[in-house]
């Protein structure tokens, strides 16, 4: 990105990197569900707005980096938040104050960069956070916050996918023909007459429109019905609303599910194996490939197959296990031991690890041997390792565990170090209330040179004001991080929080600022667009 020197960049505010450690971990624990049944959830949203609205006036170098770093993860809601607000940067490239001749650094300009590389489904939603009237105490006042830039990138986004059609052939395939015009409705831009063809869609100006009729696949043969799918490469939500049910045979169902994305794959796994397809083994092996390939729909999992056989069921997990782990790079983070507290005030913690427990399992290669776990109160317990690395398992195997007794957090240390883990997860209050913390450690490696001190402990922190545990691990030259419990309710997010635990917090920070600035695409500047209104000729 072309910006002014860095004596300049510099003048603006900036906070420290622990600050920003801060931020960053508020931002990856509420960035979390903040759509349900794809309707903005208006809480998470008005919890997180004061968030980025502080970045935006107080550190707009971090949120331009953040902007970038955000796009390149799996956690859709921090990559669109951070898209959205870095367009609200106090770095505009106007004056540094009135009547200076040199301008501050454009950061606005990252967020049109990266708006061209989203689908239809996450710049819509974009879009509408412009629409939004929202405020947040002196920062923003309560207003909708559209940036005329933004509304040039997003008109940009248009017109550079009609000068490419088989962009706009691939956004119809997919099914977000409808998110494409409705982005075309909010930002008031008139489809070409090409585009409007592909979309189908029918003009209010009276424009002749070549619609694109769906096949009626009614009088085709089977056989007819498979080339037309192979050419048209329809979606098969699309496909599915006009082939006719009982014209399905196995050679259409592998058709349909040729066309279809990963997550679309997952969405339809009720029809496939409601209607027996997946008992075909060529389509069962095309339907595993297709899931490897899913992106979002890859927490949906467990809810999409809860009709699942049992074997169907370890399959999705499976699959979902190895994308966790090449999310989380860890493939190198060796053995882990979780302890569970049971004390007196912590049933939460139980149903943590009845809930999350398979989680990090299934982040760990060839869990059977490098994950273990326990629990501990008064004195520490060696717990069974479940019969495979499932949600279900994991609640078998703490069926009937309730809370009790006083707090012993390192109860099970020994066991840990027996067990030669590289990293131990404590899910607790931390409240511990049974001897020395650092003394009781100093002791155990004292007493048995051969053990080796954990490289991290991760703690699931049911009590942020309580720091017990942390600081005497600390003392015992244990490196720790802290992980709140929300903040691992998507696959995205569980990945990202051990990845940032496993490098170090600060490094994630350095990660982010290190992030290159991309300029504006070379396109973007030669392309023109008409900023007035046409609302008349888009049909609603």
């Amino acid at each position: 990105m072309n910006t002014n020197s860095t004596q300049e960049t510099q003048a603006l505010q900036e906070y420290s990197d622990k600050k920003r450690l801060s931020i960053f971990k508020l931002l990856t624990s509420a960035c979390t569900h903040l759509y349900s049944k794809g309707k903005l959830q208006p809480d998470k949203w008005n919890a997180i707005v004061p968030v980025f609205a502080d970045l935006c006036k107080n550190d707009p170098i971090f949120i331009a980096h953040l902007c970038v770093w955000a796009t390149k993860g799996d956690s859709k809601d921090l990559k669109i938040l951070s898209l959205y607000f870095n367009a609200l940067n106090t770095g505009d490239g106007t004056p540094f104050y009135k009547g200076a001749k040199k301008n501050k650094p454009n950061f606005r300009q990252i967020s049109s960069a990266m708006l061209q590389n989203l689908d239809p489904h996450l710049a819509l939603r974009v879009l509408e956070f412009c629409h939004l009237k929202f405020g947040a105490p002196n920062l923003l006042n309560e207003a909708a916050h559209f940036p005329t830039g933004l509304l040039t990138a997003f008109k940009k986004y248009l017109k550079y996918r009609e000068s490419n059609p088989e962009m706009l052939q691939g956004i119809k395939r997919s099914g977000l023909s409808n998110k494409l015009k409705q982005i075309y409705r909010l930002t008031h831009t008139c489809p070409s007459d090409d585009a409007a063809s592909i979309l189908n869609w029918p003009q209010k100006d009276k424009r002749e429109i070549k619609i694109q009729k769906l096949p009626d696949f009614s009088k085709m043969s089977g056989a007819e019905i498979v080339e037309t799918l192979e050419q048209t490469r329809l979606s098969p939500q699309v496909a599915l609303s006009v082939l006719p049910p009982d014209k399905i045979t196995a050679r259409i169902a592998e058709a349909l599910l040729n066309n279809a994305t990963g997550n679309q794959a997952i969405i339809l796994y009720n029809w496939f194996a409601k209607n027996g397809h997946l008992d075909n083994e060529s389509i069962k092996k095309l339907f595993k490939n297709k899931v490897q390939q899913s992106t979002t729909a890859i927490d949906r999992i467990d809810t999409l197959t809860r009709n699942a056989d049992v074997e169907d069921k370890k399959e999705m997990a499976q699959v979902r296990s190895e994308k966790r782990k090449a999310t989380a790079k860890t493939s190198s983070l060796g053995k882990i031991f979780m302890h569970i507290d049971t004390s007196g005030s912590m049933q939460a913690a139980i149903e943590f690890a009845k809930e999350k427990g398979s989680i990090f399992a299934e982040c760990v290669d060839n869990p059977k041997n490098n994950f273990r776990w326990g629990t501990f109160s008064t004195n520490g317990h060696m717990l069974p390792l479940p019969e495979d690395f499932t949600k279900e398992s994991f609640f078998q195997s703490l069926f009937g565990v309730r809370a009790g007794g006083s707090t012993d957090c390192i109860a099970c240390y020994q066991m840990a170090r027996e067990f030669k883990a590289d990293v131990d997860i404590y899910v607790s209050d931390s409240d511990h209330n049974i001897g020395s913390i650092t003394k009781r450690i100093n002791d155990c490696h004292t007493q048995n040179q051969h053990f080796t001190k954990p490289r991290i402990a991760i703690i699931i922190d049911f009590a942020p004001q309580v720091n017990t545990l942390e600081d005497g691990l600390k003392r015992a030259e244990i490196p720790v991080v802290r992980i709140r419990p929300e903040s691992l309710n998507e696959s995205a997010l569980v990945a990202q929080s051990i990845r940032t635990a496993l490098v170090g917090e600060l490094a994630i920070i350095e990660e982010i600022m290190n992030t290159p600035l991309p300029s504006l695409p070379s396109w973007f500047h030669n392309m023109s667009v008409n900023q007035s209104k046409t609302t008349a000729c888009v049909n609603p």
